[in-house]
């Protein structure tokens, strides 16, 4: 029998074994056995973990509703956007029907409904093709191609989390709008008219709002309103200018004075009408400048009693003439008078007297004191 060093020595003496069984089972007997896992005083006892997961398991939580929340929110608000989607496509054809867009966004509303959302209010508005706010009830198919309709939709929505509803005061607004193109224009050139529908009748009046610059209107055109309603208004100026109007009218500036043919052509479903009146254009002269009087006046004594004469004098007699007169005598209680020579004034001593003058005309005033 081997001693033990004996073994270790033969075994060191022996070639390197295959890897197998017979390998690993003269190999481990004498393998380091390798550590498993932290030191014990490495780790950290179960209590102190359980208070630390019990410190973060409410942020964890509160994360948690505030992501579900914001989930909702992001529901609701799609739900809106659909809602004037479908509320808008309906009325293109019929801008008026507030009442069907209506339940058609209550329809899309509470098909898919959810806790937390409040009562929809529904909002319509229309414009022409500039952005101008029009009424819906002349959108439809008589102001030109390029109306539009807006539907917004407006719901309160409440979260679930306290803190989040706090923080919007208990109720947030939610808000989705869509717009759509009012329908139930003319066809295109090429198309046959509608028998139902005659040709219009153009008619316009127009005034000078400054200078060489007029307003037309043609609301006294028909029909407008309706199926037949008037799609197109088109100017031509009579100075070379052609221009697409909108039924609210349209502004023209005129480059000299003169007489201009201004003709108003209207169109709709049924045909075409026009109209030609005469505008005339004339600038007056401005008017002439009037220079401020110069005031001034003489007087004559009596023994106490002054008589005052105005001696003012202007730069145009006749087209700026001196138009008020106010006089005061200071030493004579304040006494005033308008008339251009007042009547004489009697003063109660022989001393001097202050007295003013203010003249006035189209130019202005100019005041005077003397000591009479």
């Amino acid at each position: 029998m081997h001693s033990p060093l004996r073994l270790r020595a033969a075994v060191g003496r022996r070639a390197p074994l295959r890897d197998g069984p017979s390998r690993r089972f003269f190999c481990a007997p004498f393998a380091r056995p390798r550590a498993r896992g932290r030191p014990p005083e490495a780790r950290r006892p179960l209590g102190q973990a359980l208070v630390e997961f019990a410190l973060i398991l409410p942020i964890f939580l509160l994360l948690l509703v505030v992501a579900i929340d914001v989930g909702r929110l992001f529901f609701s608000w799609i739900q809106l956007h659909n809602a004037a989607r479908e509320a808008a496509a309906y009325g293109a054809p019929s801008p008026t029907d507030t009442a069907t867009m209506s339940a058609k966004v209550g329809a899309e509303k509470n098909a898919q409904s959810q806790r937390g959302e409040g009562s929809v209010s529904v909002a319509t508005a229309c414009a022409d093709p500039a952005g101008t706010t029009i009424a819906c009830s002349t959108a439809s198919g008589g102001t030109g191609a390029g109306n539009t309709l807006t539907v917004t939709v407006t719901e309160p929505f409440t979260f679930l989390t306290p803190l989040v509803n706090g923080m919007f005061g208990g109720s947030l607004q939610v808000r989705a709008s869509a717009t759509s193109t009012v329908l139930g224009y003319a066809a295109g050139t090429g198309g046959s008219n509608p028998g139902t529908c005659s040709a219009p009748a153009a008619s316009f009046t127009w005034s000078i709002t400054s200078g060489r610059t007029i307003f037309a209107n043609p609301a006294a055109s028909t029909p407008n309103s309706g199926l037949c309603n008037i799609s197109g208004y088109n100017w031509d100026w009579g100075d070379g200018v052609l221009e697409v109007g909108t039924a609210t009218g349209n502004s023209h500036p005129f480059a000299a004075d003169g007489i201009y043919i201004v003709t108003l052509t209207v169109t709709n479903q049924g045909g075409s009408d026009s109209l030609s009146q005469n505008v005339t254009i004339t600038t007056a002269p401005p008017p002439p400048t009037c220079a401020k009087p110069s005031a001034n006046f003489t007087w004559t004594k009596s023994g106490k009693t002054y008589t005052y004469r105005d001696a003012s004098t202007v730069a145009d007699p006749v087209g700026c003439p001196v138009t008020d007169w106010l006089w005061t005598f200071t030493d004579n209680g304040g006494l005033q008078s308008n008339a251009q020579n007042p009547a004489p004034v009697t003063y109660a001593n022989n001393s001097s007297h202050p007295v003013t003058l203010k003249v006035t005309n189209a130019g202005g005033s100019t005041t005077i004191t003397l000591n009479t």
